[in-house]
């Protein structure tokens, strides 16, 4: 081989090193986004469980809703239940459906647009300020 031929030869070898390199490079980037793409499902997933699990103690916290012990009676009034029903519905069926037969109608038709996200966090929320106003009993077992 001459000293020409041994260069072309070298800058072929050359050539395709560069061009794996290049190829190695677009496949990481993909696999970047991939991974991204995946990480960003999952944790939207968790966000949701959590979510749905938090609506769920709020549901079992306001079944237990109103302190009646040695310290006082502290009873929820009806309209509160109604507003926490009506977010339920809401958060569960969806808008309003013209049921005229339930209590919280009336308050169902306000929430009604509201995404179940939004009436989901409204439920934990109003929950959470009705069990620190007017407390709660506690399951069997707790105290």
């Amino acid at each position: 081989m001459d000293y020409d031929s041994k260069k072309l030869e070298e800058a072929r070898k050359q050539t395709i090193r560069w061009e794996a390199w290049k190829r190695e490079e677009v496949e990481a980037r993909q696999r970047g986004l991939e991974f991204k793409m995946y990480w960003e499902k999952r944790h939207k997933e968790d966000r949701d469980a959590w979510r749905l699990k938090d609506f769920a103690n709020a549901i079992d916290k306001m079944s237990r809703a109103g302190y009646k012990g040695k310290h006082g009676d502290f009873e929820v009034p009806a309209e509160r239940y109604e507003e926490l029903n009506a977010l339920y519905m809401q958060a569960t069926v969806g808008d309003y459906d013209g049921n005229t037969a339930l209590k919280c109608g009336q308050y169902w038709k306000k929430h009604s647009g509201k995404t179940q996200i939004e009436a989901i966090r409204e439920y934990i929320k109003l929950t959470n300020q009705t069990l620190t106003k007017y407390g709660w009993n506690p399951p069997e077992g707790w105290v």
